[in-house]
């Protein structure tokens, strides 16, 4: 996709391109043929840093500084790490189809499997291997990872599987009519006989797998990106400072699935409720042009709010099917498009994940934050214009009765102001100062307020271009910064996207609210929140949610009551819950009931050994026998397919 952009960016662009060539263009093969070898490995800071490199002497004692910061065991005369790098070159190259490969670039970026497992001639899936990774402290990974590799439709070479993007219907065999099976449907055939297989078809995370969500969005497009830019994390880059690092230098290379991209994140508040907001702008937006000559692409928007225990709070996915026509794809080249939404969300520390992933191309990036939510922490959103709302309408990134256009980028021209909203009961004081320091903070005065509402305006006209940060202070003490760019020149505006709920959405919130308390173990604030739930949301799909609370909270005669409701699906988790409260009361011809269509979604040695006790309980010993001895059988099975 070629972006238009302003003429003196593209000059300077030019100029930095044909820097970039020249540079490139010195390297004799030999160092050509290096930089490809550890092309994998390399961070794009240090693949600049090289290309830049106008001496043999400085290529030489660069190449020795990069394998030297990689070796583990510095005090040994040989450097371990680049003797295995090289097995692994051979390896790829004479096994795996070279380091262009998928499966040859995975080898190379983490190293041999802990375990393979080859499913190649089975007539339920098509040809494909299952490597098994654990971590070993390796930088964001989780501890073990499920990595799947196959061959389309038994054809062509071995490629990654992405869940979510990828289903298991794409692992099915092609002698199955995958037309007419679903999801769950194909994951169900292939656990019948490869029960490994079918978990990762889930998840790259094993103990994430949920049959539940089959083919939606989860963490593995998070931890397969990780993986891609372990490069960029897991070696110290401090050596780079002996090279000098070129001003301006422009690296465009990244892995065939993950691009670039910008986010932003602001809290706003609402009636008590506190949200996320969140900006996600894809540095291109590859698309597929249909037979009647529309552009269109498919995107999924997914956030992951994770406690700083790990302990996922809330997630959410949304998708978004463009379809351009000829003016709408001019307007999509010459601006970038962003794509707003919001969450609720309750106080704590939290680690926020969003993923903007392109289904039309299987491109995507990722963007982690840090976040807090307290009392303390200002509401505050940062733009370039300040707008009234609809009064009709929830939207992202507003205070009512305004919202703030903001772009990812943090770019402003010298024409542009900076506008902002800040909710307070105090009138805080806003300044400006350039990033370095130079000069003095200059104070915005431009600041009104309507009832707790805080609107400040900056018109940035006279500010030299530069880095600048934005500072608000509360009787005298900083409680946010936030930095910007201004430009010498104009930057096209983005075009927006966003979420807009009606304002009967605000009736959902307190079961919003009361399940992230849930999720974060938080079972007494998550039932004082759903208490708050007007009486008609009580339904279906809001009572095992609630059910699980009171469960939590040892109140067992309550979730029986809400689920036993004929109204309510009979699904493996209510009859968990269930078969459960209903042995905690002492029902137990009940919890007999319960469990017995428990053992319906899987014969395990478990849900026998907890039958025979129900019946045992009862006086019914033959019968509680025959549980029992099911469950030694299985056991043993298990043992001999699994010494």
């Amino acid at each position: 996709m070629i972006i238009k952009k302003n003429p003196i960016l593209l000059l300077l662009l030019l100029i930095l391109q044909i820097n970039f060539i020249n540079a490139a263009q010195e390297l004799d093969d030999f160092w050509k043929a290096w930089l490809e070898e550890v092309e994998p490995i390399m961070s794009k800071a240090e693949r600049s840093v090289f290309k830049n490199l106008q001496t043999e002497e400085d290529r030489k004692r660069f190449r020795n500084l990069f394998w030297q910061v990689r070796d583990n065991t510095p005090g040994t005369s040989e450097n371990e790490f680049m003797v295995e790098y090289y097995q692994r070159r051979r390896y790829a190259d004479t096994r795996l189809g070279g380091a262009h490969s998928d499966q040859g670039r995975i080898y190379l970026i983490m190293g041999k499997p802990a375990e393979v497992k080859n499913f190649a001639g089975s007539e339920k899936v098509v040809d494909c291997e299952l490597w098994i990774y654990r971590a070993e402290g390796r930088s964001g990974l989780p501890p073990l990872m499920y990595l799947l590799f196959y061959r389309r439709d038994n054809s062509g070479d071995y490629k990654l599987y992405y869940p979510g993007p990828h289903s298991s219907l794409d692992i099915l065999s092609t002698r199955y009519d995958r037309g007419r099976i679903s999801n769950i449907r194909a994951y169900k055939i292939i656990r019948s006989s490869f029960p490994q297989l079918a978990r990762a078809t889930l998840s790259v995370i094993p103990d994430e797998a949920n049959v539940a969500f089959a083919g939606e969005i989860n963490s593995s497009v998070r931890v397969i990106g990780q993986i891609h830019t372990l490069s960029e994390t897991e070696v110290e880059k401090h050596y780079l400072k002996n090279f000098g690092y070129p001003a301006g230098t422009v690296d465009v290379s990244y892995s065939t699935k993950q691009i670039l991209g910008k986010a932003m994140i602001f809290l706003t508040e609402r009636q008590g409720v506190k949200f996320i907001n969140y900006a996600l702008m894809p540095d291109r937006i590859q698309t597929s042009k249909t037979d009647d000559g529309h552009e269109t692409a498919w995107l999924v928007f997914h956030l992951r709010i994770e406690d700083k225990n790990g302990k996922t709070v809330y997630q959410r996915e949304n998708e978004i099917r463009l379809r351009l026509d000829e003016i709408k794809k001019k307007a999509m080249l010459e601006r970038k498009f962003i794509f707003n939404d919001f969450a609720p969300v309750i106080e704590g520390e939290f680690q926020v994940s969003l993923t903007c992933l392109n289904k039309t191309s299987e491109e995507f990036f990722v963007h982690e934050q840090k976040v807090v939510v307290n009392d303390q922490r200002l509401p505050i959103v940062v733009g370039y214009e300040v707008k009234e709302t609809k009064p009709d309408s929830i939207i992202p990134f507003s205070l009512d009765p305004y919202k703030v256009l903001l772009d990812p980028r943090s770019l402003f021209s010298f024409k542009d102001s900076i506008e902002g909203l800040i909710l307070s009961d105090e009138s805080p004081e806003i300044f400006l100062m350039k990033k370095n320091g130079e000069g003095p903070m200059k104070k915005v005065q431009n600041v009104s307020r309507e009832g707790g509402l805080v609107i400040f305006r900056q018109l940035l006209e006279g500010f030299k271009p530069g880095i600048y940060d934005l500072i608000v202070k509360r009787n005298g003490a900083e409680v946010f910064r936030w930095s910007f760019s201004v430009l010498s020149f104009e930057v096209a505006k983005p075009l927006e996207f966003e979420r807009v709920e009606p304002l009967s959405f605000q009736e959902s919130l307190p079961f919003i609210i009361g399940q992230e308390y849930l999720n974060s173990g938080q079972a007494g604030k998550a039932l004082e929140s759903f208490q708050q739930l007007p009486e008609n949301l009580w339904n279906n799909s809001t009572l095992p949610v609630i059910a699980r609370a009171y469960y939590l909270a040892k109140d067992y005669a309550r979730v029986v009551e809400l689920l036993e409701r004929d109204t309510i699906e009979k699904n493996y988790p209510v009859l968990l819950l269930l078969g459960n409260a209903s042995l905690e009361i002492k029902k137990l011809d009940r919890a007999a009931i319960y469990f017995e269509e428990i053992r319906k979604y899987g014969d395990t040695a478990d849900v026998n050994k907890i039958l025979g006790a129900i019946y045992h309980s009862m006086g019914e010993r033959s019968k509680a026998k025959v549980y029992w001895d099911r469950a030694k059988k299985l056991e043993e099975e298990s043992t001999i397919k699994n010494p």
